[in-house]
């Protein structure tokens, strides 16, 4: 079956900060057992979650059925009974975490996000991070402590730092497919929830030629705050949401793409004032694409700002060459979710909105009763591979700000921003996304964790699936604040490589390949 699309934006970030259980997901809320004020069976909890994981994805994520992925039908099976073994040893709030995480994490699919629900966390007055070095170094130090900043931590508890991180971090919270994200995840290595039994008690350091051995103080510590460290120990920076100025150097500076609704007058204003400031920003020498810390949210909005700076012909060139055939996973649950969001459009008065999800979630129905796997929509609104580029109309040099954070809707702005006229991609390689997108999600059944997973899967997208962009120049290292990267930007000769033009179609496709090959495809 086939539909025209209306393409759907639904920011992973929101199914963490907005409280999955809000979303009315139908078959997740349905499963969920009363909470009594007894103790938690954490074994039973783990166990009853991640058989409602199973079934989850099993019948509505688009990775089972999919003949272009057979890794994620062969982990749903293999993963479902190495969590089951884990799940049965649970003690913990931790151990519950952990069990079910190592599942979702598994598929190495940034778009399955699972998260507990009243998480307290705890921290020992400092958090660590493993260099380019291999050296597992303090990054963070509350100052009230015997171990100094770049104090390198030799182990805990009789096991090295390699050897803790493979326990307690790697397979929780680094995607595999993602090899320079490895390190940046070792930074939750001193996070752990409140009263984790594997969390180290005596750890070894050494600093200015000595060992200190330092015994752990865990103290309590609020997400918000736990968060703002984690950021500073990755040496990741978060700029304000702007247009700012450092000297002669220009940022537009875009940390999330996250704005719905009352939030979306921020945005407003900036692309308003993006607009209204356009000459001065195409006089100026040095101009800056910042998306530092951006994890993704509407993509539409990172459209919106290359079209006030570059103008709707130079994007809708770019774009319009860009495949957005989708594959929707026809089940009745996926279907009850579009209605679900249809009928709150409709009440936001977003009528065209609400005729497309509920044209869809027919769609999706009727297949599902044919036993039909997906239903697919494609766009013929395209742009002639032939069309004349769009030169730019910046006097100056115009850099891509990117750190490891960009993901999701900050990957379809690198797909746009990569290939405008005289931009040059700077800082450190992004992260990467699978190819499912367009999530939903809900409360699992034990009530004490949510889970989040896409519905559809993108077939022609430009980037692959995992797969990053890699910056023409890469950051030297250090802090990456506003006044180092402006310094850092006016040293540097680099020129813009030719992109996406059809006179040269030559591309740097990011992580996994490069070289030659036809103007590549995307999808928002």
């Amino acid at each position: 079956m086939q539909l025209m699309p209306r393409p759907i934006f639904r920011p992973l970030l929101a199914v963490a900060l907005a409280g999955l259980a809000a979303w009315g997901q139908p078959a997740l809320a349905a499963q969920r057992q009363p909470q009594e004020t007894k103790a938690v069976d954490w074994a039973a909890a783990a166990q009853t979650d991640i058989e409602a994981v199973y079934a989850t994805l099993r019948d509505n994520h688009p990775g089972p059925p999919d003949p272009e992925s057979r890794r994620f039908a062969a982990w749903l099976e293999e993963g479902r009974s190495i969590a089951l073994s884990n799940a049965r040893l649970a003690s913990s709030q931790a151990d519950y975490w952990r069990a079910v995480r190592g599942y979702t994490n598994g598929f190495r699919d940034g778009h399955i996000w699972f998260g507990v629900s009243d998480a307290t966390f705890q921290w020992p007055g400092f958090l660590t991070r493993k260099d380019a070095d291999g050296r597992t170094r303090v990054t963070i130090n509350s100052g009230a402590l015997q171990v100094p900043l770049g104090a390198q931590l030799m182990g805990c508890d009789g096991s090295n730092a390699d050897a803790l991180l493979q326990r307690l971090v790697n397979p929780y919270r680094w995607n595999a497919d993602i090899p320079h994200e490895r390190d940046a995840a070792s930074v939750f290595l001193f996070a752990p929830l409140a009263d984790d039994p594997l969390r180290p008690r005596k750890c070894q350091f050494t600093a200015q030629g000595r060992v200190v051995s330092h015994a752990m103080r865990w103290e309590t510590i609020s997400p918000e705050r736990l968060t703002d460290l984690l950021d500073k120990a990755r040496g990741s920076a978060r700029p304000t949401l702007g247009l700012q100025q450092v000297g002669e150097v220009w940022f537009v500076s875009l940390p999330t793409f996250q704005f719905e609704a009352d939030s979306a007058t921020a945005m407003q204003a900036l692309l308003k004032k993006l607009r209204a400031q356009a000459k001065r920003l195409h006089a100026a020498r040095w101009v800056v694409l910042d998306v530092r810390g951006n994890g993704g949210g509407n993509s539409a909005w990172g459209s919106d700002v290359a079209k006030a700076l570059y103008g709707d012909a130079a994007v809708q060139r770019i774009e319009g060459q860009f495949d957005w055939t989708v594959d929707w996973r026809a089940s009745a649950q996926n279907a009850a979710t579009l209605r679900f969001y249809a009928s709150v459009a409709q009440k936001n008065g977003q009528e065209e909105d609400a005729r497309y999800r509920s044209k869809l979630a027919e769609a999706l129905e009727q297949a599902a009763k044919k036993g039909e796997a997906y239903v697919r929509q494609t766009d013929e609104d395209t742009v002639a591979a032939t069309a004349p580029p769009v030169a730019s109309p910046f006097q100056g040099r115009v850099f891509l700000l990117t750190d490891n954070v960009c993901a999701s809707a900050c990957l379809d702005f690198a797909d746009i921003a990569r290939r405008l006229p005289g931009v040059v991609h700077v800082g450190l390689p992004t992260s990467a996304d699978a190819v499912y997108i367009d999530n939903t999600g809900g409360e699992l059944p034990s009530g004490q964790g949510n889970l989040s997973y896409s519905m559809k899967v993108y077939r022609h997208r430009v980037r692959a699936n995992n797969e990053w962009y890699e910056p023409a120049v890469r950051w030297p290292g250090g802090a990456m604040t506003d006044a180092a990267v402006a310094r850092w930007l006016k040293g540097l000769s680099v020129h813009a490589p030719r992109i996406g033009n059809s006179e040269d179609r030559k591309l740097n496709r990011g992580g996994r390949r490069t070289g030659p090959g036809p103007l590549p495809r995307a999808h928002r």
